[in-house]
């Protein structure tokens, strides 16, 4: 399944400073057997295999 989220983001060098807002990106092939409870989690870890130099997530949403 696809899912657009958008989320704030910190990078490695300042773990604490929020720079980022990113106000859509599409999630692809996220399987359908994840529980929705669970949706927002696997989604932050997607995101954050894919980009080495994010340190957080904020403000996290399915949309």
């Amino acid at each position: 399944m696809d899912y657009r989220v958008s989320y704030e983001h910190s990078l490695k060098s300042e773990p604490d400073v929020f720079i980022v807002r990113v106000p859509a990106q599409l999630e692809r092939d996220v399987p359908a057997n994840v529980p929705g409870a669970r949706l927002p989690e696997y989604i932050t870890h997607l995101i954050l295999q894919r980009s080495s130099a994010i340190e957080r997530i904020r403000n996290r949403r399915v949309l």
